[in-house]
């Protein structure tokens, strides 16, 4: 009895502290990454529900978000503006809803390695050479190929596979693979080992606020579910303000999503959390998509934000 009117107790006071509105259900699909980390915040912090929004997170391989949020078992996803573009060019109709993170110059959480044994010293270098991307079509693909290409090399001449991030390091001390694209946390560990050293960081060659992913979904979705759009994004808000205040307890609130050991996450950099999506942030992607023939439309930037 006793813990039946408990029970009863913490439900009043949660509906007295949400107000009585009707909590919409999101399930939010996601891959294990820091990047996500207002999200992470804004579930453990009660941020979501404080806006009408009763979530549930979903963790899945990547290549699994764009039809996920297409068949409806995702109603928000994270996506890389890649992905996304290639998803639409293919007949699907997705909208960028929220930021995640941003990229800056300086920053050396995203980059080129190579391996200490490959002979790789300059980018003419890679021509012939296995290139390890965790997706074909992804962010780091793309980038990698832009840097490439910015470098005068022909990413034509260059074998894009593709290869999990854990499994850089040992494939680039292996030799399997000459070079490979890797992000914290595996990148210094991968250096540490001496398997492999930094052959650019594509922070350098990006334009300010660059952001390599973003919470999406389908436009059908986000017209339907204006008042979930809007709680959603000011629930990001509100995580990101809590993070920059709060760092070691978002920290936490991260450790208990993508599940590193303690001492690998207490390394890695927090990232530089941005709630919103811009149209110069989206009109890069168009441009480089398009200029490097990855999609055939060059679509209006704008009309891909959710309004």
């Amino acid at each position: 009895m006793r813990s039946i009117m408990k029970r009863a107790l913490v439900a009043l006071l949660t509906t007295a502290a949400f107000g009585v509105q009707a909590q919409t259900k999101i399930t939010l699909g996601h891959t294990g990454v820091a990047d996500y980390l207002a999200a992470f915040v804004a579930q453990e912090e009660g941020m979501f529900r404080k806006h009408g929004l009763d979530m549930t997170f979903q963790q899945v391989a990547g290549g699994a978000l764009a039809p996920g949020l297409q068949g409806g078992s995702l109603q928000i996803a994270t996506l890389p503006p890649t992905n996304l573009l290639l998803a639409n060019e293919g007949g699907l109709d997705l909208l960028a809803v929220a930021g995640t993170s941003v990229i800056e110059k300086g920053d050396q959480t995203t980059g080129l390695l190579v391996g200490t044994a490959s002979g790789i010293e300059s980018p003419k270098d890679l021509a012939g050479k296995k290139l390890g991307v965790p997706s074909i079509g992804g962010f780091l693909y793309v980038m990698a190929r832009k840097w490439v290409s910015d470098q005068g090399v022909d990413p034509k001449q260059v074998n894009f596979v593709e290869v999990n991030f854990p499994q850089t390091g040992d494939l680039l001390k292996s030799g399997s693979i000459q070079a490979g694209v890797s992000a914290e946390p595996f990148l210094k560990r991968a250096v540490a080992t001496g398997a492999a050293k930094p052959l650019a960081y594509f922070a350098d060659t990006l334009p300010p606020q660059t952001t390599g992913v973003l919470y999406a979904s389908t436009r059908q979705w986000a017209t339907a579910n204006p008042a979930a759009i809007k709680g959603f994004r000011a629930a990001i808000a509100e995580a990101v303000a809590f993070a920059a205040s709060n760092p070691q307890a978002a920290r936490a609130h991260l450790g208990k999503y993508i599940k590193l050991p303690p001492e690998v996450l207490a390394s890695i950099p927090m990232p530089r959390l941005y709630a919103q999506v811009t149209e110069p942030q989206m009109r890069f992607w168009v441009d480089t998509m398009h200029n490097m023939g990855l999609v055939k439309t060059k679509a209006n930037a704008a009309p891909l934000i959710a309004p």
